[in-house]
């Protein structure tokens, strides 16, 4: 099987604004600072992800081989799209509770201010990183365990996006 990769980056523009005397606010690139920050990385990934079970992408019928000799009759396709109305564990597969995640991509799909989205990385006890509604985490695992990812919603319900891989 061949192997997998995530590439991914980050790019940041510090940015301050200046009034000019027209009323007009200007923004410009923070003369602290005085540059973007960013960076790309890749994420090295085993070939082989639960079959298709390593996002919320995944459905039974997402193949229209799936579907049987029934296809026409699907009336909507799937959306790839998870629902959080309680804590929930991203690890698609039991049998890989222990494996360390290579890459992980959360995205809350959120769009009033009540849904934002709890992030754990230590299974539920703290939930350190706070997603706001249209916002999304990237990151490299290696020392983090699969079993210990968990989201949850903050307020109201949310929905996300999400790549979980080792």
């Amino acid at each position: 099987m061949p192997n997998r990769r995530a590439i991914f980056s980050s790019y940041v523009i510090p940015r301050e604004s200046i009034d000019l005397e027209e009323g007009v606010t200007k923004w410009t690139i923070d003369g602290a600072i005085n540059k973007t920050l960013g960076s790309k990385s890749t994420a090295i990934l085993t070939g082989s992800q639960w079959g298709e079970g390593w996002s919320s992408f995944q459905h039974p019928e997402q193949y229209w081989e799936d579907c049987g000799n029934h296809w026409e009759d699907m009336g909507e396709a799937y959306n790839g799209i998870l629902d959080v109305t309680a804590a929930i564990q991203l690890n698609p597969d039991a049998g890989t509770a222990g494996d360390n995640v290579a890459f992980l991509y959360v995205k809350n799909l959120g769009t009033s201010s009540d849904q934002g989205l709890k992030l754990s990385l230590d299974n539920g006890s703290n939930y350190g990183i706070y997603i706001p509604p249209q916002g999304s985490v990237n990151l490299r695992g290696n020392s983090l365990r699969m079993d210990n990812v968990l989201v949850n919603k903050a307020d109201e319900n949310t929905q996300v996006e999400f790549i979980i891989a080792i």
